[in-house]
């Protein structure tokens, strides 16, 4: 009775008490799971986000080794010292790199000459066979026909990595060397042991096959013949985990890295431990998995491609796990609120945190995005801007080289181009709006500078309402055409200059010979003729009278001998510049040498342009240390320049060369009498395609590759001149000290 006069008197307060008890633990419970929910999402991101780093970071290390191939395929001559200075920075930039190497196929039939080619670089070079215990003669055919040695090495020291080292003695790295060969694609090895200081580790190899590249290899066959070698890799997988973590930020997630490819005991390639794990100095025994002792812990497994090999990667949050939610601890407040105030603050969390949550999820994508393009608009290699249809400026990255204006937001009518291109400009833009399709036009900007501009419409539904322009720099582009054309266009003309000598050489060896032999007879002819004179009287010989023919014939007969000589002198200067050029800068030159060869071959345009050509050169003069004919390559641009800036056949050309006092640098001067240089083009001489003899067919490369080879001799080029009072031209080089 008691019991239900104190319900009647109090139902509302305990109807509200018992609603809001059971609202309470109602929303605790709801809150609770929303929290573990998002706990489980949050760590499914993030374990996400390592993996794509993970992933990132194994491919920008196959990207190293293929840039190798791309070094080898751009170049027809990389040397030790190329590939060193190469590698070297690839091992700088990439951590997990443990060594790089070149294997070339080396046929049986060759290796003599292989190995003594490489001891130019490592004197005690020599291809190395491991001694398996296997008879040379028992060997596989394939085996003894071909070797794959380490060429060139940059590495920390690992077994069966030295130089000379035959791969293809090893029967797993042959078959792999073989299936990257006739497959045309990167091969990636299992698991392989590596020993650094603390414990050992597990790492893997990449062969890159590198052909030929003006050889076709569509088909295993072509493949076959086309190969020139392997660039090889060895990475250090804990290396390439450890380096791809460091750029995100520490969040308590560890993963498992397994190569699905491989045999089950042979899966484990490495397991990466939390930063802010107790377990971060774990003694490396991948037994036991430090922190992987949660049950209930979220696991995200991927599996992705790694050449042609399948890897995968299991990520897992710790008991460190950082979470970005900042209501964690929110259903216990939730809880303790109490009845109806605490169905009020559920009922407002809930809304709130709903309304919150999606925000945030939208700000973030927002924040992604505008990363994404910010980093693309602001780091791109091009100058990138939209313009509306009167060529205004309205957004771009960066200013442009131009003529006119600032080249920023507002400028218009085509002022960030030169006056020359301003006008195409307009005209392009106009086409583009007009069409609705890209356009492109090139021009060359300040300081012999080459841009490709690329006008791209841009529409909001079917209106072309703004443009975007892509202005890219391509003068290294044109500089390396134009420099191919005429590298081209001159072993052309060596091979032909090469051909004319050999087919000239013959017939004058022949008249040489003959001249020699008539000149020996002529004094017994000489007898029988005199002797035939005072027996017969006066007579003719070939027309002639007798008297003249024999005071005559020893000058004709002499005539003819130099006539042959000057023949040589022209077949052997042929000869010389048809010469192929290793590009070698390592020889002792003779700079007298090299300016008398230089002023033999220009004969023709020295007596062309004028009566006073004069080298002055001492015998004495020191060696300098480079390539004879890059050299001469210079001295006849040089000459030929001051040749042909004569006025006329009275100007003179002077070539002088000399030790400087101080005994470290020769000098050689070329100085003429010509029209000189005026002083606003005197400095843009030596850039590229910059000439004013384009009328008479001048490039604007003669003095620019003139001056690379100069600095490629460690050299310096002066220039002297006055408008009106003719050129010197002054090129110091170092005396070769050994």
């Amino acid at each position: 009775m008691a019991i239900w006069r104190f319900f009647q008197q109090h139902w509302p307060a305990l109807l509200v008490s018992a609603a809001g008890v059971l609202l309470s633990f109602g929303a605790f419970w709801a809150i609770r799971g929303e929290l573990g929910a998002q706990h489980r999402l949050e760590v499914e991101w993030v374990a996400q986000d390592r993996n794509r780093a993970l992933k990132k970071g194994v491919e920008e290390g196959l990207d190293a080794l293929r840039s190798i191939r791309d070094l080898f395929r751009a170049s027809d001559r990389v040397g030790a010292r190329e590939f060193r200075q190469f590698s070297l920075a690839l091992l700088a930039r990439y951590r997990g790199i443990h060594a790089l190497a070149w294997v070339p196929l080396v046929p049986a039939a060759e290796r003599t000459v292989h190995e003594r080619w490489a001891r130019l670089d490592a004197p005690d070079y020599r291809i190395v066979e491991p001694d398996d215990g296997t008879s040379p003669s028992m060997r596989p055919a394939a085996q003894r026909e071909r070797y794959f040695p380490i060429r060139y090495l940059e590495s920390e020291q690992h077994p069966g990595l030295v130089l000379g080292w035959d791969q293809g003695a090893d029967p797993v790295r042959r078959t792999l060397l073989e299936r990257a060969w006739l497959g045309g694609q990167m091969v990636v090895s299992g698991r392989i042991p590596l020993v650094n200081d603390e414990h050992p580790q597990y790492g893997f190899m990449a062969f890159q096959p590198v052909y030929r590249n003006d050889a076709p290899i569509s088909s295993e066959a072509e493949r076959r013949k086309a190969l020139l070698g392997f660039a090889v890799g060895v990475f250090r997988i804990a290396d390439l985990a450890n380096a791809a973590m460091r750029v995100l930020e520490p969040r308590g997630v560890e993963f498992l890295l397994r190569d699905e490819s491989a045999p089950e005991d042979e899966e484990l390639l490495d397991f990466y431990v939390s930063r802010l794990s107790r377990h971060a100095d774990s003694s490396g025994e991948y037994t036991q998995f430090p922190g992987w002792d949660l049950e209930n812990a979220p696991r995200v497994t991927e599996v992705f491609p790694v050449a042609d090999r399948r890897w995968s990667v299991t990520s897992s949050a710790t008991h460190q796990f950082r979470s970005g939610e900042g209501f964690g601890e929110g259903h216990w407040i939730v809880l303790g609120s109490g009845l109806i105030m605490t169905l009020l603050m559920v009922l407002f969390i809930l809304h709130t945190q709903a309304g919150i949550r999606l925000r945030a999820r939208i700000e973030q994508e927002l924040r992604k995005s505008e990363q994404k393009l910010r980093v693309l608009f602001h780091q791109s290699p091009d100058i990138i801007m939209t313009v509306d249809r009167a060529g205004r400026v309205l957004m771009v990255n960066r200013a442009m080289p131009r003529a006119t204006g600032d080249g920023g937001p507002g400028q218009s009518d085509g002022g960030f181009l030169p006056e020359r291109a301003a006008e195409r400009f307009r005209d392009t833009l106009n086409g583009v709006f007009e069409t609705g399709e890209a356009g492109e036009l090139h021009y060359s900007g300040e300081h012999s500078t080459w841009w490709e501009l690329r006008i791209v419409p841009l529409r909001e539904g079917t209106e072309v309402t703004t443009a975007m322009v892509i202005a890219t720099n391509v003068t290294e582009k044109r500089v390396l055409e134009a420099h191919a054309i005429r590298n081209a266009r001159l072993a052309s003309l060596g091979v032909l200059a090469a051909s004319v000598a050999h087919e000239i050489n013959n017939p004058n060896n022949a008249i040489q010979f003959n001249i020699s032999v008539l000149s020996r007879s002529w004094g017994d002819i000489l007898k029988v003729l005199e002797s035939h004179q005072r027996e017969f009287g006066e007579f003719n010989v070939g027309g002639v009278p007798v008297d003249k023919a024999l005071k005559g014939m020893p000058r004709l007969l002499d005539g003819i001998a130099k006539s042959t000589q000057r023949i040589q002198r022209i077949v052997a200067n042929l000869k010389h510049m048809a010469r192929f050029d290793q590009g070698e800068l390592d020889h002792r030159v003779d700079l007298g040498e090299v300016l008398n060869t230089t002023l033999s071959m220009l004969q023709s345009q020295i007596q062309k342009h004028t009566d006073s050509c004069r080298l002055d050169a001492p015998v004495s003069l020191p060696a300098v240390r480079g390539n004879a004919q890059q050299l001469e390559q210079v001295f006849i641009n040089l000459v030929l320049n001051a040749l042909q800036s004569l006025p006329d056949r009275s100007g003179r050309v002077t070539v002088t060369a000399a030790l400087e006092p101080e005994g470290e640098f020769i000098r050689v001067r070329v100085s003429d009498q010509g029209g000189g240089i005026p002083e606003e083009v005197k400095a843009r001489v030596t850039d590229p395609f910059f000439t004013t003899k384009g009328e008479t067919g001048g490039t604007g490369l003669g003095l620019s590759i003139s001056s690379r080879i100069i600095q490629n001799h460690s050299g310096r080029m002066e220039i002297a001149s006055r408008a009106g009072s003719g050129t010197e031209v002054s090129v110091l080089l170092p005396v070769a000290t050994n």
